[in-house]
C-alpha cells in the first residue's frame, strides 16, 4: 500500500524549511526589536544600529526625506512660486541628516 501524504504536509514543510529558517533578533532596541528573516545583510547591522542610535529612528529619517520630497514636488508643479524659508529649512534638514548618517556610518566602520 502506498503512503498517503499528510493533510497539512508537515513532513514537506519541515524538510523544506527547517534548516533554512533562522530568525535573528536585535534586542538592543528592547521597545522596538528588529527581527530579521532570510538572507539579510547581517554584516551591516552594527553600522545601521550606530546610524539609528546617533541620527534617529527610521521613521525620523523617512520624515526628513518626505518633507524634502514634498518641497521638490511642489516646486516642480509650479516652478514660478518662490521657495519659502520653511521649504529651505526642510531641504537643509535632509542635507544635515545625510551628513550625520554618513559620519555615523564612518565611525561605525572604523571602530
Amino acid at each position: 500500500m502506498s503512503s498517503i501524504p499528510s493533510f497539512f504536509g508537515m513532513d514537506n514543510l519541515i524538510r523544506s524549511y527547517a534548516l533554512r529558517y533562522s530568525p535573528m533578533t536585535d534586542w538592543r532596541r528592547f521597545i522596538s526589536p528588529t527581527i530579521v528573516f532570510g538572507n539579510a545583510n547581517i554584516a551591516d547591522s552594527a553600522t545601521e544600529q550606530k546610524v539609528v542610535d546617533s541620527v534617529g529612528s527610521y521613521g525620523y529619517q523617512l520624515n526628513r526625506i518626505l518633507d524634502a520630497l514634498t518641497v521638490l514636488i511642489r516646486e516642480n508643479e509650479d516652478p514660478k512660486t518662490p521657495r519659502t524659508e520653511a521649504d529651505s529649512r526642510m531641504l537643509y534638514r535632509l542635507l544635515d541628516l545625510a551628513e550625520a548618517a554618513d559620519q555615523a556610518a564612518t565611525r561605525a566602520r572604523t571602530s
